[in-house]
């Protein structure tokens, strides 16, 4: 298992991966991710993501995707895993934690004091797998969102 920064040629299996999130998660419906975004956010000195990519015999079996906020109350950045996701016939193998090993390793390297991310409802398999890796779930927060695109009372 090698896992590295994903390249441009990387791009068409990744939203292959990136898919296979979506359709995990249930909400492939609504997936507007294209290969042109993928090359314009993903790619470049103007990137609005990092994507590592864990490869087995050649093939992209897993990936993760990540984010950095440049900086909190601490005056240092955090991390944010936004999408880590890994084939199903690869789970098990190992891909899983060499990602979050080089997502750690990525965080750390730019000086951040956290790496953060959110775990579906119910996904038990998710919450024992980070445990495992020393994680454990913000009991202080709660996520919360609020959908632009619906017709919701404005704030006055």
């Amino acid at each position: 298992m090698r896992v590295r920064l994903a390249e441009k040629r990387d791009v068409d299996r990744l939203l292959e991966l990136m898919r296979g999130l979506a359709r995990f998660e249930e909400y492939i419906d609504d997936f507007a991710v294209t290969r042109e975004s993928v090359l314009e956010h993903g790619f470049g000195d103007d990137r609005l993501f990092t994507a590592l990519v864990a490869e087995e015999d050649g093939d992209l079996v897993g990936m993760a995707v990540v984010y950095t906020i440049p900086w909190t109350y601490t005056l240092r950045p955090k991390v944010v895993l936004k999408e880590l996701f890994v084939e199903e016939a690869a789970r098990n193998s190992g891909a899983g934690k060499a990602l979050m090993a080089a997502v750690r390793s990525h965080a750390e390297s730019i000086g951040a004091t956290e790496l953060i991310w959110t775990v579906m409802d119910g996904n038990r398999a998710a919450e024992g797998f980070y445990r495992s890796l020393g994680a454990s779930p913000d009991l202080k927060w709660h996520n919360w969102s609020l959908n632009l695109d619906a017709k919701a009372p404005r704030a006055r």
